[in-house]
Order: C-alpha cells, then sequence, then structure tokens
C-alpha cells in the first residue's frame, strides 16, 4: 500500500480538511455521549476508523520510537489476554472494551499532528460547554420541579433525583466530566498555539466544576482538587526554581486561596459530603454504603481467583464461579486494576507499567526539548491521569467512548515529536528557563 505524499489538488486538500472535521465532531460526541446509542456509537468509531486510514494514506506519521516500543508491550499484554481468553464466557465482549478500542484509539493518537491537536482541543473544549450546560439545565429543572418531557430526557438518559437543594442529576455523558474537568483547570493556566483560547477554557473549566457538583459523578469532585495540584508538581519539578519569580508565587498563592474556598464550598454540598464519604469509606475498607461494599468485596474475589493462574492470569472475558456483580455481565466488575491482575496476570501486568513508563518517558522527552510542547501535554495529561486514576473504582475504560481521554495525551507527544531540529523554540536538550506557567506558559 503506498501513501500519496504531498498535496493532490483542491479536491483532496477540501476531503483532508472535511476528513479533520469530522474527527473532531465525533470527539465531540464522545464526549457528550461516550455510552449509550450503541449503533451510533459504533457506527462513529468505525467513521474513526475511516480517519485513521485516510490519515495513513495521505500524511503518513512517524511514530516515536519510544511510543512504538509503548504499543508493542500494550500489544503484548492484549495477546496474553486474548490467548488466554478463548472461550471465556465475556471473551467476545471483551474484545471491543479490551482490544478493539485501544487499537483504535492508538492509531489515531499517532496520526495527530499539530493542527489536528488545535483542532481536537478546541471541539473538546466547546463540547464541555454544552455537556455542562445540559447537566445544568436539568438540574435547574429539578430544581424548579419542573418534569422535562421525555423525548429531552431519552437521548441523555437524564435522571433527575432530590428536591432543592439537593437535586442530583445523572446522564450518559455524566462521567466524561471525569476528563474535562481536570483537562481545562489545568489548561486555562497555559497558552499554546494549540490549546483553545484562554476564556473558553476558563469557561469549560468552570461549568465542568459546577456540573461535577450537581451530577452524579462524585469522582469527578475529587480528581478535580487532586490532579491539577499534581500536574502543577510535575511542572515545577521540570522549570525547576526559575519557576518562582514575585508574580508566579503571587498568582499561586491566589490560586491557592481561590481553590481552598472552592474546596470547603463543594464539600459542604450534598455531592462533596458523598464523595469525602465515600473516599473514606473505600481507604479504610469499611464500606460505608452498599455500592462500596461491593467494591471492597470484589477486591477480595478477584485476588484469591488471581492467585489460581498469577502469571498469565484467566484471559479476558473471565469469570469467577459462582460470583457476579452483574448477572447479564458476570465478567464486568468495578475494580479494574484487580480485573486487570485476574485476567492478564503478573506479566500482562508488568507489559502494561512498562508501557506507561516509556509513554511518560517520551512525554518528558518532548516537554524537556521543546518549550513549545508543554502546554498541550501537560493538559492533556490532566485529562489522561484524572480517567486512569477513576478507572481504579469505576469501569470508565470498559466503555470505548472513554479512551480519548487517555490516548490524546500520547496524541499531544505525538504531534511535537520529533524533539531535535524542528522547533522554533528548541534548546540544546535544555530546559529554557522562564515559561511563564500559572498565568501565561511558553
Amino acid at each position: 500500500m503506498t501513501a500519496v505524499k504531498g498535496d493532490s489538488g483542491p479536491l483532496l486538500r477540501r476531503l483532508d480538511a472535511a476528513a479533520d472535521v469530522m474527527a473532531a465532531v465525533i470527539l465531540a460526541y464522545l464526549i457528550v455521549l461516550p455510552v449509550g446509542h450503541n449503533v451510533l456509537l459504533v457506527s462513529l468509531l468505525l467513521l474513526l476508523g475511516v480517519w485513521c486510514v485516510w490519515r495513513l494514506l495521505r500524511r503518513p506519521r512517524r511514530v516515536p520510537p519510544l511510543l512504538l516500543a509503548a504499543a508493542g508491550c500494550a500489544g503484548v499484554a492484549m495477546m496474553i489476554g486474548v490467548i488466554g481468553g478463548i472461550g471465556n464466557p465475556g471473551f467476545t465482549h471483551s474484545l471491543i472494551s479490551w482490544v478493539a478500542a485501544p487499537v483504535l484509539f492508538s492509531v489515531w493518537a499517532t496520526q495527530i499532528d499539530q493542527r489536528i491537536l488545535r483542532l481536537f482541543l478546541r471541539s473538546a473544549a466547546w463540547a464541555t460547554v454544552v455537556l455542562a450546560a445540559l447537566v445544568l439545565a436539568f438540574w435547574a429543572a429539578g430544581a424548579l420541579g419542573i418534569d422535562p418531557a421525555w423525548w429531552i430526557r431519552a437521548p441523555f438518559d437524564a435522571d433527575i433525583s432530590g428536591s432543592w437543594p439537593n437535586v442530583i442529576v445523572g446522564m450518559y455523558g455524566a462521567s466524561s466530566l471525569i476528563a474535562v474537568g481536570p483537562l481545562w483547570i489545568v489548561g486555562m493556566f497555559f497558552e499554546g498555539k494549540t490549546l483553545p483560547p484562554r476564556k473558553l477554557m476558563i469557561a469549560a473549566a468552570a461549568l465542568a466544576t459546577l456540573a461535577a457538583v450537581v451530577s452524579t459523578r462524585r469522582a469527578a469532585l475529587a480528581l478535580e482538587l487532586l490532579v491539577p495540584i499534581l500536574i502543577f508538581l510535575a511542572y515545577v519539578a521540570l522549570v525547576g526554581r526559575d519557576w518562582f519569580t514575585r508574580r508566579h508565587v503571587r498568582a499561586l498563592g491566589a490560586t491557592a486561596g481561590v481553590a481552598a474556598i472552592a474546596a470547603i464550598a463543594v464539600l459542604v454540598t450534598p455531592a462533596g459530603q458523598r464523595m469525602s464519604a465515600g473516599v473514606l469509606a473505600l481507604v479504610t475498607g469499611q464500606g460505608g454504603t452498599p455500592d462500596e461494599d461491593l467494591r471492597i468485596e470484589q477486591i477480595g474475589r478477584l485476588w484469591t481467583s488471581f492467585l489460581e493462574s498469577p502469571v498469565f492470569g484467566h484471559g479476558i472475558g473471565a469469570v469467577i464461579p459462582g460470583y457476579a456483580r452483574s448477572e447479564d455481565r458476570p465478567w464486568n466488575f468495578e475494580m479494574q486494576y484487580n480485573l486487570l491482575l485476574f485476567q492478564i496476570g503478573v506479566a500482562g501486568v508488568i507489559l502494561l507499567i512498562t508501557s506507561a513508563v516509556l509513554v511518560v518517558w517520551a512525554a518528558l522527552r518532548v516537554v524537556s526539548r521543546r518549550g513549545d510542547a508543554r502546554p498541550a501535554v501537560f493538559t492533556t495529561s490532566a485529562g489522561a491521569l484524572a480517567v486512569l486514576a477513576a478507572n481504579a473504582l469505576n469501569p470508565l475504560l470498559q466503555a470505548p467512548g472513554h479512551f480519548w481521554a487517555v490516548l490524546l495525551f500520547v496524541g499531544a507527544v505525538a504531534a511535537f515529536w520529533p524533539v531535535d531540529g524542528d522547533a522554533e523554540e528548541l534548546s540544546s536538550g535544555v530546559i529554557t528557563p522562564g515559561d511563564d506557567a500559572a498565568l501565561r506558559a511558553d
């Protein structure tokens, strides 16, 4: 198969632009409706696959060696799960979550360049605004005692419970708040050519936070508080003491004060109290609600079953005889990393950890040598970190529509590769001092 290189006329250029816009619209859809409407969802994922093929034919990008090695490790881990899972009850269903989706989004990520990354991030920001506005609109309806018509609620599977001031909204897209909240909270402190306008990022961050407060996704609240702090510490560790100018210290103090007030305000809300109670229950191992008790019980069940085949696991789609979280899908559990250990064993988990380390290594190489890469890489890392953290307790990545958040970070790294010889601000491998994080980065 020979790639078509260069421009072959205005028609192909228009087709390129239309394909990229289509991919951005699909990303927006996955943020607003990451689950549900399976026929439409699968069709859009197939279209995303068509976009990947189109990009590979028209303008194939060289995969960075570290990311290629990471994909190889992850691929071997998948094969361990596939070979061991043949014949398991949930084998076919699990192929979608643990093989098809990560492969699709991995190829998608490697074909992202800086122009496409800018398009995708703008699309994601506007999708966040739309999603948060929907959640807040349903909340307002519940607070006013209005029951929206079924044809309004049905497309989003909106569930409004409680009464003022304890109205809680559940809907298909609420799980996306886990990724987009931290993503835009971190993003609004940066300014870069691939990022959306700062005002749009601030609006997306504020609306996503408000939506998380009134939604059923309490994990979004905890991660919106924690992830930006971790990303900030990572950035300061990279930049070093040069970051601590007088202006930055003042900005840090003001930001910390606002964050503390926001945290207190969140924790006095019903959603915030449920979040803190749930976290405490899981940390202490004492449960608290039937849902937390079930999660704690799963840890022991999965561990005991893992010990029966500790090296290569039981394969994807495996079940625990006599125990099921769901009668319809007994191979599904909330405790995803415990489930992975059960399915692919120590060998597979070591390969996945190696894959993650290689991706982080590639990211560090990019941000340490290219100042222009830092805004996009650090911003997208917030969404990836939030989803990977939440996935420990919520089966987010069992839904293919959530993989974008993890692989968009990989796409940002790929977009700014290679790290030598092609960047305007490229230094000789040394971190350039004075890039203005927190107020105006790079």
